[in-house]
């Protein structure tokens, strides 16, 4: 039950600002024009790039603490976290002096297709540099109350700070476009964010109060090597899935950005609920892989089967009414550019949606290592195709070379697995071809089906078919769970 409540949390915590991004962003594109939003989206995704550096410490705090508190050691929780935030704002606050001294050259490199806004775009970024120790502490103290179970908590703090995120540009536009200025305002909002995850933690762990300045060397070496390799996963992976939008903005411009990021950023939330799963699953693994449980193949395989139904309603809607949908939303015009991106980018989803299992099955096991080297060795690669298929296919280029790279990760990940439990081998064979099955399907549906009550038939059936596979397939394991 208490597992089921977290995941509940969990997908608000996601779920419930796309709601407020769905009524805002249109408003916001027709206030700024495309172009300052290209570029406001561009510094949406920088708040959200620089908690790569709390070097991996949130989930390694997480896996630490709770293993502490599984063996009845609560007295080296104060020590083992203030130590690591103690690391970690001190990483933040060089970071964010180096980014603060380059914001002219990134200022002229990012935004140099529009000199008017390099002024503003200096200012954005030394407010996001500011704003820095304050992103990775909130993010180090959700990891800290995560390990005691507390997702109510992080969510009822990830919900409102969230939508204030999107909202905040909506309540400074009708005093100034300034993308400096808006950027302070939602700096204000992370510091806020800290400031209430702070106190949250010190009512949960009052202990923590008297240890906010401890700091233990014998803590580091395992902060530092569990975290090391989830720290190259979480600095490159989110370098893939962004330095395209650095590159569309050099090459492109503003605009061309809208088109990509609107489709990409809505899509994306539908990863929310996949998401939420893993992120409780991931301590779950942990426990069956040191008891050597047998339950470990029967949870990933109901995680992974439950991601397809879930996926599979979203992927034919999306290709069958991505233009609809657009058109509808923001613009007939902006429908026209990104309609193409946002159906390709869909294809990518799926197979990101499923390559969640098997990667918090492979950390929770212990071998960040693997999915470190992975991203190390798949980032050149990716940099190359990006730039290739950018030059021949223009803004649906990116959208080929993300979707590409991520069907590349989701192979390699399942390989980790079944290496890892051969008894995954046949569950994975069987998902892998009914995720095949499902895109080449609407991908042909696409092509070839064009009268609207059709489309409208083949988007309403499959989701039926899905939710009640899903729920029998629920209520089949209820027994099982309970033991």
């Amino acid at each position: 039950m208490r597992l089921t409540r977290s995941i509940i949390w969990n997908i608000a915590g996601t779920s419930l600002p796309l709601v407020v991004g769905v009524g805002v962003v249109p408003v916001i594109i027709r206030e700024l024009g495309t172009e300052r939003f290209g570029f406001l989206s561009v510094i949406w995704m920088l708040i959200g790039y620089l908690s790569i550096f709390d070097l991996g410490l949130s989930r390694t705090l997480t896996k630490l603490v709770a293993d502490r508190l599984a063996i009845g050691r609560e007295s080296d929780v104060a020590p083992l976290a203030s130590t690591a935030f103690i690391i970690v704002l001190v990483c933040s606050t060089v970071v964010g002096a180096i980014v603060a001294l380059l914001s002219d050259y990134l200022a002229h490199r990012i935004f140099g297709t529009s000199p008017t806004l390099v002024p503003e775009a200096r200012a954005a970024i030394l407010w996001l540099s500011v704003s820095l120790p304050f992103v990775l502490l909130a993010t180090a103290l959700t990891g800290l109350l995560e390990a005691y179970q507390q997702f109510p908590a992080t969510n009822a703090v990830r919900i409102p700070f969230g939508s204030l995120m999107l909202a905040t540009p909506l309540a400074v536009i009708p005093f100034t476009h300034d993308l400096g200025d808006i950027t302070a305002a939602l700096a204000a909002v992370r510091v806020l964010n800290a400031g209430v995850l702070c106190a949250i933690t010190f009512k949960v762990i009052p202990q923590l109060r008297g240890h906010m300045t401890a700091f233990r060397r014998d803590f580091v070496g395992p902060l530092m090597s569990f975290g090391g390799w989830l720290t190259i996963s979480s600095v490159v992976g989110p370098m893939m899935v962004y330095f395209d939008r650095f590159l569309i903005a050099a090459t492109l411009g503003g605009t061309a950005v809208a088109y990509y990021t609107v489709p990409y950023d809505i899509l994306n939330r539908l990863l929310a609920i996949p998401n939420a799963i893993q992120g409780v699953l991931f301590p779950t693994f942990a426990t069956l892989r040191a008891q050597g449980s047998p339950r470990a193949v029967s949870v990933f395989t109901r995680s992974s089967t439950y991601t397809i139904l879930l996926m599979i309603p979203p992927l034919i809607g999306v290709m069958l009414f991505s233009t609809q949908g657009l058109a509808i939303w923001i613009s007939g015009k902006f429908a026209l550019h990104a309609a193409s991106i946002a159906r390709i980018l869909m294809i990518g989803i799926v197979l990101n949606a499923m390559a969640r299992t098997p990667l918090v099955f492979v950390q929770g096991a212990g071998y960040a290592k693997w999915t470190g080297l992975l991203h190390l060795i798949e980032l050149p690669c990716y940099g190359v195709a990006l730039w290739v298929l950018i030059k021949a296919n223009g803004i649906d280029g990116v959208a080929y070379a993300w979707s590409g790279r991520v069907a590349v990760d989701t192979i390699a990940l399942y390989a980790m697995s079944v290496r890892l439990e051969p008894n995954l081998s046949r569950g994975i064979v069987r998902d892998s071809l009914w995720v095949t099955a499902s895109c080449v399907l609407a991908v042909c549906l696409d092509r070839g089906l064009h009268d609207l009550p059709l489309r409208v038939a083949f988007v309403i059936l499959p989701t039926i078919a899905s939710v009640a596979f899903l729920l029998v397939s629920i209520r089949a394991t209820r027994p099982a769970a309970a033991n």
